[in-house]
């Protein structure tokens, strides 16, 4: 492969992705947090229009961009032909589900038989797509999506579904709302830290997919743990629940960009350099410490 090949394999190519996941996840997120509320018996089973137009909404915008990363997007439906076996099925299984019960209960005239079980279905299928979402990058060879980082689409879709749904809470329970939040923000900066160790870890048994985001993630999960914690925390418990929403929505986009970006996949190179520094201990020529480890910045090499 020459220079300018590699160059060129080496760039980012995830951004629709990132869009489809972001969208997904805050339209699906709105969907289950109004789902706690109504069995917490803080809201009504029939959500608002206004919960119904941003679902379809989130949920259609995220489709679409979707769409954008398919080779040979005529023949995506095709994917539907493994429901229940394959992971990229479900997950558009369920949002198709949800998309479709989102606009469905939003078409509804107010007092239809089919609102109430249109809105549960989208609603309910919202819970499995965050699922899906996370349960769908669980591949081998991929050492930084493994562990909590599966869950972690369902605490952040719920964190900012529940803010975005805080105002329309009665008065009286508001207060409970607010702590709820601010236990999923605190869930987040665990999984957040959770991260930051399985990178130090990955990077020892593989390749980073791009070398450049790499070098940033210091600074990138700190800007990450800001706007995800720190900024939506001290603005609830300020009272203003509209910045804690659009810090949030700045976080989710973030952490979806830093998901394909800090990803370290094993390689040839990565297993032929394990493979090395063992033969080498096990013939007493190596030593930690005696010389440099290989340096793991190196772009991948297919």
């Amino acid at each position: 492969m020459s220079r300018s090949e590699g160059e060129k394999g080496s760039g980012f190519h995830e951004l629709p992705l990132v869009l489809f996941t972001a969208l997904t996840i805050a339209g699906a997120g709105i969907g289950v947090a109004h789902l706690g509320f109504s069995v917490l018996g803080w809201a009504p089973w029939i959500p608002p229009r206004w919960v119904r137009v941003a679902m379809g909404g989130l949920f259609a915008g995220g489709l679409l961009f979707s769409v954008g990363h398919l080779g040979k997007p005529l023949r995506g439906s095709l994917a539907l032909a493994r429901f229940g076996k394959s992971p990229l099925s479900n997950e558009i299984v369920g949002v198709g589900v949800a998309l479709g019960g989102s606009l469905l209960a939003l078409f509804l005239p107010s007092d239809h038989t089919f609102l109430g079980p249109a809105s549960i279905v989208a609603m309910v299928s919202s819970v499995l797509v965050l699922l899906a979402l996370g349960h769908v990058y669980r591949l081998g060879g991929q050492h930084a999506w493994m562990g909590p980082v599966l869950v972690h689409p369902l605490v952040l879709g719920l964190g900012l579904g529940s803010v975005a749904l805080l105002g329309a809470l009665p008065a009286g329970v508001q207060v409970r709302g607010e702590l709820l939040i601010l236990s999923l923000l605190f869930l987040d900066g665990l999984l957040v830290w959770e991260r930051t160790g399985r990178l130090s870890a990955s990077l020892r048994k593989g390749t980073p997919v791009q070398p450049g985001f790499m070098r940033l993630r210091w600074a990138a999960l700190s800007l990450r743990v800001m706007l995800g914690v720190l900024v939506p925390a001290g603005a609830l418990l300020w009272g203003e629940a509209g910045l804690a929403l659009v810090s949030l929505s700045l976080n989710l986009l973030l952490d979806r960009l830093l998901f394909y970006g800090l990803a370290v996949r094993e390689t040839t190179r990565s297993g032929i350099l394990k493979v090395d520094e063992a033969l080498r201990a096990h013939a007493g020529l190596y030593h930690p410490g005696h010389e440099p480890a290989p340096d793991p910045m190196q772009p991948v090499e297919e």
